[in-house]
């Protein structure tokens, strides 16, 4: 009967207390046989015991099976992979804390990543040398490792900083178990109290068995993570792919017509107009001067303004794009001469400019420099042609007929139009080089150029002689790479005045050479009185000319004595009274010939610096002018 009721506990899984009971039971009421009733009840205990460890391990399989699902479930995630791990290796031993590190081969270290049941985040960064601390010791051996209590444990090797992360968790007893996958641990794997206490080899057994799970599992993720990551990579690198397909689509478009405009005689407006389809905002071609060739349609001024003066900064002319003040300004080059720039103000702020933008800027800029260099060809071409006429109208002869008038209108040269006479100077070895650049430069500007008595001279259309003489200098002294010295005279408004001018201009080149300042220009306003002193007499006529000039036609035309009475009024120490006495006239008289006098040449008596200049070409137009036996000898 007895052995019956030891059955029935164990079916029923009883507790220990339960089978004493029973025993004592049996004792009682048999009241012999007892060895037998102790075997029996000691044989049933032990079955009890094995039933608990199949139990206990049919639960660890239980468990490691629905953690191994669990791991196959999480894909990519390594970081949540291992958070996921560390959690059941917690849950599978019941213990404190459980924590995960990996593997750095290149350094020989492991390195916590992981922690559940921490209190602090002192392990956070935490590397531990291989050979060092339970981490070190497992990643090295590549075998579990178990200790009771961690500080106490002779078996170790300690580091100062492994122990205070250990020390701020309070871990006590450690057990660390490797993570192998195909022959190599990547990392360990830990279980952790805060009470010392050997760990069992139930639990060593079922960390490990874990850990091997967790090892194929972290592999796994890591291994659909680079593959996420290059598909990611991928997808990136073909979405780049495409936008650089489709803006060299857009370039390839713009470029195409341009190039089709040009080759239907389109000219660089057009060129301008296409690049502003693509690109927006307003756009200019300046020219090596920076002054405005053309512009698009509706920019405003004070934009066009900010343009030119943006294309007026230093350039390096590489024929890259350059951001300047909230423009983008290209170089337009041939060769190693610059034609001007082509600049860009974009509607959007400047820093949402793609590279894409600028290249089709600078595109822009190749066909706007090759339409640039074919008309500066068409131009030198015609610049024999061109020279000619000037050499004609410099000599004087302009005054003969109208022939020279019509060559100048078939060639585009207005000489009505207000023009300034431009006499340059270089080296004589560089003169051809001068030459050329000088003619580029009057046929772009509508004007005229032809080399005379070794200096290159122009005359372009400007009414600021002294203006136009120092760009005209610093354009081709930068172009040259040598100082460019310029002599200036004008405007001009009739054809006939170009001789004069001409000399003016030269006198003016030839005294900046004698006062040793090559690669300045000047007027002769600018030179002053040394201008007229080294210009020599073609400068000292223009300057009496322009001084008295009003004053001697209206004598010659109307006989009214009004030169002589100006020399008259200075000679007796500006005395209208004095004056009159020496003319023989009343005073009155004198008084009416002042008046026309001040009108005639817009005289302001009070000006000193006038009335000197006065003085100074009335001695001049003395000693220029035909003595009375010099005439009287050539009427005879």
């Amino acid at each position: 009967m007895t052995r019956h009721t030891f059955l029935r506990l164990l079916v029923e899984g009883a507790p220990a207390v339960a089978y004493e009971d029973a025993l004592r039971v049996a004792l009682a009421a048999l009241g012999a046989n007892r060895d037998e009733l102790l075997s029996e009840y000691h044989l049933a205990l032990l079955l009890r015991d094995r039933f608990d460890v199949q139990q206990a391990r049919h639960e660890a399989q239980r468990a490691l099976l629905t953690c191994a699902t669990e791991l196959v479930e999480v894909t990519s995630d390594v970081d949540r992979v291992l958070t996921s791990i560390v959690t059941r290796a917690q849950q599978l031993l019941n213990c404190d804390l459980a924590y995960l590190s990996l593997n750095d081969a290149e350094r020989s270290e492991t390195y916590v990543r992981v922690m559940v049941g921490a209190t602090t985040g002192d392990w956070k960064d935490v590397r531990i040398p291989f050979g060092v601390g339970i981490g070190g010791k497992v990643a090295e051996s590549a075998a579990p490792f178990a200790t009771p209590d961690y500080f106490r444990d002779e078996r170790l090797y300690h580091d100062a900083a492994v122990d205070q992360s250990a020390r701020a968790e309070r871990q006590v007893a450690i057990l660390g178990v490797p993570l192998v996958h195909r022959g190599h641990v990547i990392g360990v794997l830990y279980a952790s109290n805060r009470t010392a206490g050997a760990f069992p080899p139930e639990s060593v057994l079922l960390l490990s068995s874990f850990a091997a799970l967790a090892a194929v599992a972290i592999e796994r993720a890591q291994l659909l993570d680079d593959k996420e990551q290059a598909l990611r990579d991928a997808r990136r690198a073909n979405a780049a792919l495409e936008e650089r397909t489709r803006a060299t689509a857009r370039e390839v478009a713009a470029h195409d017509r341009s190039m089709d405009l040009v080759l239907q005689g389109g000219g660089l407006q057009e060129v301008v107009d296409v690049a502003r389809t693509f690109l927006g905002g307003c756009l200019a071609v300046v020219d090596e001067l920076n002054a405005p060739i053309m512009w698009t349609d509706g920019t405003p001024e004070d934009r066009l303004h900010a343009m030119i003066t943006a294309a007026r900064r230093p350039r390096a002319g590489t024929g890259r794009s350059e951001h300047v003040d909230g423009c983008w300004v290209t170089v337009l080059t041939a060769g190693n001469s610059s034609l001007g720039a082509l600049v860009w103000a974009p509607e959007a702020p400047t820093e949402d400019t793609t590279a894409v933008d600028v290249r089709l800027l600078e595109r822009t800029a190749v066909v706007a420099a090759l339409l640039q260099l074919f008309t500066r060809s068409l131009a030198a071409a015609e610049a024999r042609v061109r020279g000619d006429l000037l050499d004609d109208l410099l000599s004087g002869t302009a005054r003969a007929g109208t022939a020279l008038d019509e060559r100048a209108q078939r060639l585009g040269y207005q000489p009505h139009r207000p023009h300034t006479v431009l006499v340059t100077h270089v080296p004589a070895r560089q003169l051809p080089l001068l030459s050329a650049a000088t003619a580029e430069v009057a046929a772009s500007r509508k004007g005229l150029s032809t080399v005379r008595d070794g200096f290159a001279v122009l005359t372009l259309p400007s009414s600021d002689a002294a203006l136009t003489g120092r760009q005209i200098a610093g354009s081709l002294s930068l172009r040259l790479g040598t100082p460019v010295t310029v002599g200036a005279a004008g405007p001009v408004t009739d054809s006939g005045g170009l001789p004069s001018a001409y000399g003016e201009a030269l006198a003016c080149a030839r005294a900046l050479l004698r006062l040793e300042r090559a690669g300045d220009s000047a007027t002769v306003q600018e030179l002053g009185y040394t201008g007229l002193l080294l210009g020599g007499t073609a400068t000292v006529s223009g300057f009496v000319d322009r001084m008295l000039g009003p004053v001697v036609r209206h004598d010659e035309q109307r006989d009214a004595e009004l030169l002589t009475t100006l020399e008259t009024y200075f000679a007796t120490g500006r005395s209208p009274a004095r004056s009159a006495d020496h003319l023989h006239v009343h005073p009155n008289t004198v008084t009416q010939r002042l008046d026309r006098i001040k009108r005639l040449l817009d005289l302001d008596w009070s000006d000193p610096d006038k009335t000197l200049d006065l003085q100074l070409a009335l001695r001049l137009n003395r000693v220029l002018r035909p003595h009375s036996a010099d005439r009287e000898h050539g009427r005879r």
